[in-house]
């Protein structure tokens, strides 16, 4: 990678820390415009940006460690995290939609927050992929296995969110939370003896 390339992606990985760091700080702030009442209220208050905030920050982990560990910039990589980024940034506002606007939206709010999931970890799957098309020649085949396994982590978690579309609502929480248990057991326990 060139000097300008460098430099052009430290800027965008600065971009990207920062669109995180704000949408985390946007779900906080949001709890403060929350009517609370009751007991009741602030547990789910925390509960619904517990949820957001947990994904927010894997996702972030999962992004910080692409950077560091596959070195990719084009074009390509740009429209993608982009994307990604504004799906990410859609997460706490869909999450305080399904708890506290009308009950008639959580149904369908709840079925987008899924699919905002899945796009974003599928996004991350393709990042992966690409890493691999583009240096699939110069990798040696351990490295190219790790890629591989990181690649279906993400995969698995995208197909994880899809299901969570179709559950009804009361599973579709437990559901959710189950997926930060699933995905890194997949990756360090199922991943290992199948990935080539």
């Amino acid at each position: 990678m060139s000097n300008n390339n460098a430099d052009r992606l430290e800027k965008f990985k600065s971009i990207t820390t920062e669109v995180f760091a704000l949408t985390l700080g946007l779900g906080a702030f949001s709890l403060s415009s929350i009517p609370l009442t009751s007991m009741e209220d602030v547990v789910v208050a925390i509960g619904a940006f517990a949820i957001a905030f947990m994904y927010v920050a894997m996702i972030w982990i999962i992004s910080s460690r692409f950077f560091e560990a596959y070195p990719l910039y084009d074009d390509a990589f740009l429209a993608l995290d982009f994307m990604m980024l504004f799906l990410v940034a859609l997460g706490p506002f869909i999450m305080r939609a399904i708890f506290f606007e009308s009950p008639e939206l959580q149904q369908p709010m709840s079925v987008l927050y899924g699919l905002d999931l899945m796009g974003t970890y599928a996004i991350l799957g393709f990042l992966h992929q690409k890493f691999i098309w583009q240096n699939r020649e110069c990798l040696k085949p351990e490295r190219i296995k790790q890629v591989k396994m990181d690649r279906n982590m993400q995969f698995v978690a995208s197909v994880w969110f899809l299901v969570s579309t179709v559950i009804p609502i009361p599973y579709r929480f437990v559901f959710w939370t189950l997926a930060a248990a699933v995905v890194p057991v997949y990756r360090h326990v199922i991943a290992p003896y199948h990935v080539k």
